[in-house]
């Protein structure tokens, strides 16, 4: 009897405890949201990454650790003519995760194999306020939201993983600190229409919001997207899927897609190898809309696109701005582009990782945004480059790799013999570091025309034009490329390169102060150096 008794009140004092413990993190979650600090740590129907774990914590607090979710996403098998992956990144990863923060914090690493991690490097170098090993897991302390890459044991640091590279896949991990939503959706609002997981998502109805409940969508290709709505992908939810305005001028102003969760391409297949193929290839874009005026795209992940990642049409009207901001895009196929912000586009406080390429040179500029070329791409195309003042600050390159090298693309500034008319008018390039010690290629291939041994002069040249007024400014490049390649500016007889001037700008530690750094032609005349 007296054992019975004894074993009663076992149970109850364990089920007394599990109580406590239920409480203590549910007032843990709250006391994350009320100190500023909002953790998702559970993503219904998602796997989290088999790679790498994570914990978090405000600093100075000795306060508890909150465990965010680990997304991944991964590079399928690239097969030549089959699905348009890159084989050389075949099996590769990259582990994830988003949280919101206002003030310091902490983020502690480890390995899900229980390996212990040996060395870790921030980058880009600046944001972060320390990193450290202690006890086979990494811990990096952040002042503010910031986007960054955390190199585990060297994977990328420490070898060459451009041409030539044949080792293991390499298995990478990024940390998206972002900024507190403001005016979060609240799922009592009458204006808000909620999205469970499996239900068909309404392109129409009494709404203002669609808000996307936590766990698995499926939207289909060309999910269709109105003016004047909301669509709010919240950090514990995945969308797969894409979203279009179908072309239509009128519908695409007054639109906002934001939260901190994903929208997916990874069940989406190229254009050129869907099965059927789409009426159109922009359809397989993540997100396509015309007249995009007074629209914005800011948070989300954009994992695994299928096509060009993010199209925002809209001519020049800064007074009906179109906003990118906060945005992380991942891509590891051909035609994986970034952004393309045409003429009205801001891009800033961005992470684009893409194997095609990141950015066009266009819109209303480019700010504090991070890059990442693996294997095809370039940093900044220069083909769209308007013929006004346009400026890219403040920005990053954290890896400038490439498979291969004789070609016209790729590069940090890339002109390839593509588009027309004079461009440059007063643009600036200032304040921009290249942290890779081993960048594949030369950083400047500005050229007007085709030059062996990247491309045919007879199939390559730019319309008449001169590119002329560029600034490049307190650009630094921590290395030239590790293949010996050449800078090169090369005009055309119709299409110059004039007036620019590169005013403290460096490769490996060594200004650039003449025309004889560059592989230049007659047709390259009046640049400065400072």
């Amino acid at each position: 009897m007296h054992r019975d008794v004894g074993a009663r009140k076992t149970d109850m004092y364990k089920e007394v405890i599990a109580c406590l413990v239920m409480t203590v993190l549910l007032c843990r979650s709250l006391d994350a949201q009320d100190k500023k600090l909002v953790v998702y740590s559970d993503v219904p129907g998602v796997e989290a990454s088999g790679q790498y774990a994570f914990a978090v914590r405000k600093v100075g607090s000795n306060g508890p650790w909150y465990r965010p979710f680990a997304f991944v996403t991964k590079c399928k098998e690239g097969i030549d003519g089959k699905n348009n992956y890159f084989a050389h990144l075949s099996n590769w990863s990259n582990t994830y995760i988003n949280f919101e923060m206002d003030g310091p914090v902490e983020i502690a690493i480890r390995k899900v194999s229980g390996k212990p991690i040996r060395q870790a490097a921030v980058h880009p170098r600046k944001k972060a306020t320390s990193c450290t090993v202690r006890d086979g897991y990494a811990f990096v302390i952040i002042e503010k939201p910031c986007l960054i890459a955390v190199d585990i044991d060297g994977q990328m640091d420490d070898q060459n993983t451009g041409k030539g590279y044949r080792g293991p896949p390499i298995h990478t991990l990024t940390i998206f600190a972002n900024p507190l939503i403001e005016n979060r959706p609240k799922l009592d609002d009458p204006d808000v229409c909620t999205v469970k997981p499996g239900d068909d998502a309404p392109s129409e109805g009494d709404w203002k919001t669609l808000f996307f409940l936590p766990g698995v969508h499926d939207i289909g290709v060309g999910f269709p997207v109105h003016a004047n709505r909301n669509y709010y992908i919240p950090g514990d939810a995945v969308v797969h899927g894409t979203m279009s305005n179908h072309g239509n001028w009128n519908d695409g102003h007054n639109i906002k897609i934001f939260g901190y969760g994903v929208l997916s391409g990874s069940k989406i297949a190229h254009p050129e190898f869907a099965s059927p193929k789409p009426k159109e290839a922009k359809l397989h874009d993540p997100i396509h809309i015309v007249g995009a005026e007074n629209t914005t795209v800011e948070g989300i992940t954009l994992a695994d696109s299928a096509y060009h990642s993010l199209m925002l049409i809209s001519a020049y009207k800064p007074e009906s701005p179109t906003d990118m901001r906060w945005l992380k895009i991942f891509t590891w196929r051909g035609n994986g582009d970034g952004i393309n912000p045409f003429g009205n586009g801001l891009i800033e406080d961005c992470f684009i990782r893409t194997q095609d390429d990141s950015t066009y040179v266009n819109g209303r500029g480019i700010r504090r945004v991070t890059y990442w070329n693996d294997y095809n791409g370039s940093t900044f195309v220069l083909s769209s480059l308007p013929n006004r003042k346009i400026v890219v600050e403040d920005c990053d390159v954290i890896y400038a790799r490439a498979g291969w090298n004789h070609w016209s693309g790729g590069r940090l500034f890339n002109m390839r013999g593509e588009g027309k008319g004079p461009g440059g008018g007063g643009g600036v390039f200032r304040n921009t570091r290249v942290e890779d010690s081993r960048p594949t290629l030369q950083h400047f291939m500005m050229a007007m025309q085709g030059l062996q041994p990247y491309s045919d002069p007879s199939q390559r040249k730019r319309g008449a034009g001169d590119v002329s007024g560029i600034l490049f400014q307190d650009i630094e490049m921590a290395a030239p490329s590790v293949l010996g390649e050449p800078d090169v500016l090369w005009g055309a007889s119709d299409a110059q390169i004039l007036n620019l001037t590169f005013d403290n700008v460096t490769i490996g530690g060594k200004k650039i102060d003449s025309l004889d750094h560059f592989k230049h032609n007659e047709h390259v005349r009046n640049i400065s150096f400072k």
